[in-house]
C-alpha cells in the first residue's frame, strides 16, 4: 500500500510539473495588431527612426525579441568586422540549419551569403582583422525590423545573418538590419542551444551575448567606440539598454585584437555514490552510465555536425534522440531488475539529474524555468520506472514508462 501511495505522489509530481513547465516555459511576448505606435521609435544616426524589435512578420504583431546592438557604420563595414578570420573556413549555413527564437525551423531560403572578399595589397582587411569570432555566414532569415523616416516607414528583411557556435550544442545568432540611409546597422544577438526535449532551439538570454558582442570591441579604442544607452526598450526580452558600437578603423590592426569568448569549462564534479559502493555497486554503475550517456550524446552530435558539415543537423539528432527516448529507459529496465527501490530511484534521480546539470553546464547557458520544472518531472517519471522495475510491480512500472511517454510528447508538441 505504501509503494502505490508513494507512485501516486511521484505521477501527481510528474503531473504538476509538466503543467507548471508548459506555464512557465514561454517565449517572447507579442503586442495586438495595430500601426507601429510612434511612441515606440527610438533615434539612432540619420534621418530614419528605428523599431527597436524583430518580428515574425510586417507588422508589430509578430513581436519577437528586442534589438539589442547599433553599430553607427553601414551592414558592410559590420559585417566585415564580425566576420573576422581570415584563416577560418567560411560556410554559409544551410536552410534545414535555421531556426528561430522560437525553435521553429525555416522552409525558405531568402537570404543571401554576403561575405565581403575585399582586401588590401597585403591579403588582409583592417574590418576584419577587428575581432577574431569564429562567425560563420546563416542564410533563410524570416525576420523583420521597421524603420520610418521623412518618406514615411518601411519593414525590412535581414541584411545579413551569421552565428558564432553549433547547431547541436550552443551559439550566439545574429541578425542585422541596415537602415535605409546606410547610417547605422541595428542588431539583434541572442543566444540560443539544442535542447535534446524539445528537439529545437531554446533562447535563454539576449543580455550576455550582447555583452560578448561588445566585448569584441570596447578594448581597442584605435578601431571602435563602445558605449551604452538606456532607451527605455520594453519587452523583446530587453533590460532597456542598448549597446552602441562605431566602427572607426583610425588605425590598421595587425593580428587579431581580441579573442571569442572564452568560454570557462564549469566543471561541476559528481562526487558523490561512494559511500554504499560495495551495497549498490549496480546503481552507481547505473548512475554514471545515465549521466555518461546523456552528456555523451551532444558530445556526439556536436563531434559528428563538426565532420559531416553537408549532412543536415536533424539528421544527426534523430537518431541520438532515440538513445535518449529508447535508450535511458531501456537502460534503466536493465540495471535496476535487482536493486533496492530506494537505491534504484536515487540512482535514476541523482544519475540522469547529473548528466543535465553537466549538459547545461557546459553549455554555460541559463536555463529557463519552464525546462527546469521539465527535466524534474522527467527524473521522476523515469525515477518510477526503476521503482516499479525494483519492486516487480507492473502497475508502478507502466505508470512511469507512460509518464515518460508524456514527458518526451509535449515538448515536441511544442506545449513546454
Amino acid at each position: 500500500m505504501q509503494r502505490k501511495t508513494a507512485a501516486v505522489a511521484l505521477l501527481l509530481v510528474v503531473g504538476a510539473g509538466l503543467v507548471l513547465s508548459g506555464v512557465l516555459g514561454g517565449t517572447a511576448q507579442q503586442p495586438g495588431p495595430g500601426e507601429v505606435p510612434e511612441e515606440s521609435l527610438i533615434a539612432v544616426e540619420g534621418d530614419h527612426e528605428l523599431w527597436p524589435y524583430t518580428s515574425r512578420r510586417r507588422s508589430v504583431y509578430g513581436q519577437t525579441l528586442a534589438i539589442n546592438v547599433v553599430f553607427l557604420n553601414d551592414a558592410e563595414t559590420v559585417e566585415r568586422a564580425l566576420t573576422a578570420d581570415p584563416e577560418t573556413d567560411w560556410q554559409e549555413t544551410n536552410a534545414s540549419e535555421e531556426t528561430d527564437e522560437f525553435g521553429q525551423g525555416y522552409g525558405g531560403d531568402d537570404g543571401a551569403d554576403r561575405v565581403s572578399e575585399t582586401r588590401d595589397g597585403n591579403g588582409s582587411d583592417p574590418v576584419r582583422d577587428i575581432v577574431e569570432g569564429n562567425w560563420e555566414t546563416a542564410t533563410g532569415s524570416d525576420r523583420y525590423s521597421y524603420f520610418r523616416g521623412p518618406d514615411g516607414g518601411v519593414w525590412k528583411g535581414v541584411t545579413f545573418e551569421v552565428h558564432d557556435g553549433t547547431y547541436l550544442g550552443t551559439r550566439d545568432h545574429v541578425r542585422a538590419y541596415e537602415s535605409p540611409d546606410g547610417e547605422y546597422t541595428a542588431v539583434q544577438v541572442h543566444e540560443e542551444y539544442y535542447d535534446w526535449f524539445r528537439l529545437r532551439h531554446t533562447v535563454p538570454s539576449i543580455d550576455e551575448p550582447a555583452t560578448r558582442l561588445e566585448d569584441e570591441f570596447i578594448d581597442n579604442p584605435t578601431a571602435a567606440v563602445v558605449s551604452r544607452e538606456y532607451r527605455g526598450i520594453d519587452g523583446g526580452w530587453s533590460d532597456g539598454w542598448l549597446s552602441v558600437i562605431e566602427l572607426t578603423l583610425l588605425l590598421p590592426t595587425v593580428g587579431a585584437l581580441l579573442s571569442r569568448r572564452t568560454r570557462e569549462a564549469v566543471a561541476e564534479t559528481a562526487r558523490r555514490l561512494r559511500r554504499e559502493a560495495d551495497r549498490h555497486a549496480s546503481d552507481v554503475v547505473l548512475a554514471v552510465a545515465l549521466a555518461g550517456v546523456f552528456v555523451s550524446i551532444r558530445h556526439a552530435g556536436v563531434a559528428l555536425e563538426v565532420a559531416y558539415p553537408t549532412l543536415p543537423p536533424k539528421a544527426i539528432a534523430a537518431p541520438l534522440y532515440l538513445v535518449i527516448a529508447v535508450g535511458l529507459p531501456a537502460l534503466v529496465v536493465s540495471g535496476t531488475e535487482r536493486s533496492d527501490p530506494t537505491a534504484a530511484f536515487l540512482a535514476v534521480v541523482l544519475g540522469l539529474g547529473a548528466g543535465f546539470v553537466l549538459d547545461f553546464a557546459a553549455l554555460g547557458v541559463a536555463v529557463p524555468p519552464g525546462l527546469i520544472v521539465h527535466r524534474v518531472a522527467v527524473l521522476a517519471a523515469l525515477g518510477l520506472v526503476a521503482v516499479g522495475r525494483a519492486t516487480t510491480d507492473r502497475s508502478v512500472l507502466v505508470a512511469g514508462a507512460l509518464a515518460w511517454v508524456l514527458g518526451l510528447a509535449l515538448p515536441l508538441a511544442d506545449v513546454i
